[in-house]
């Protein structure tokens, strides 16, 4: 009789122990789960968090490029037709002139009318009230002296003899020289410009000069309509 109360007694204890081991397994088990969610939102959150930085390094990278490299410019007027009209998107290379002067026949982007923070909005994404973008090509340099017979230009430049006729097969119409005193020698740091619509453009012949430093950059690259795209010259 005694031999069965203990027998009873072991099965107790060894019964009691089996539901403490799987207590401990289901608690285990539930740490572990929680572990792996923990984990999982951690790798959600990590992998969040890097698109966020690659996104705003992204938006970084394109603010700069815009300010100190690349820009686009609309054609919002036909001065420059028959090359460039009216609605057409072209991409200005900005830098260009750090290392270098703008040559002959280039199109540029210049400002016109600053304001006395020119130098500084030059470089940056905003715009100066009053300030006019202007699209023109470079028909003289510094020290040029520009003639205008009979519809057409001529230019000398530093060490020609004489005065040479430009070839211009890009020019629409022919050149008139508004009532400007002729030939004109190009001030030095300034440009004389024109559009390549001769009858209809507001260029040097009316405003004058163009300042070096209100130069934004140089025309490069026509990227809209697709039909057109393509370098300029």
């Amino acid at each position: 009789m005694e031999n069965r109360n203990i027998d009873d007694k072991d099965q107790s204890n060894l019964e009691n122990v089996n539901e403490e081991n799987n207590v401990e397994g289901s608690v285990s088990e539930n740490i572990k789960e929680e572990s792996a969610t923990a984990k999982k939102k951690n790798s959600v959150g990590r992998e969040i968090f890097e698109w966020f930085l690659v996104i705003v390094a992204a938006l970084v990278i394109s603010m700069v490029i815009k300010a100190f490299v690349f820009s686009t410019y609309k054609v919002n007027m036909v001065s420059m037709e028959n090359t460039l009209y009216e609605g057409h998107n072209v991409i200005v290379y900005k830098t260009g002139y750090f290392f270098s002067q703008p040559k002959h026949e280039q199109i540029i982007v210049f400002t016109h009318e600053e304001g006395q923070f020119k130098g500084l909005l030059k470089y940056l994404p905003v715009a100066n009230p009053g300030e006019v973008d202007y699209i023109k090509r470079v028909i003289g340099l510094p020290g040029d002296e520009i003639d205008i017979r009979d519809g057409y230009v001529w230019r000398k430049s530093s060490g020609d003899k004489d005065f040479i006729k430009l070839d211009e097969p890009y020019a629409r119409g022919l050149t008139d020289s508004h009532g400007m005193q002729l030939p004109y020698k190009v001030p030095e740091d300034k440009l004389f410009v024109m559009g390549d619509n001769r009858e209809q453009s507001l260029d040097s012949r009316q405003i004058g000069p163009v300042d070096i430093d209100s130069v934004i950059g140089h025309a490069v690259l026509r990227i809209w309509p697709f039909s057109k795209f393509g370098g300029l010259k």
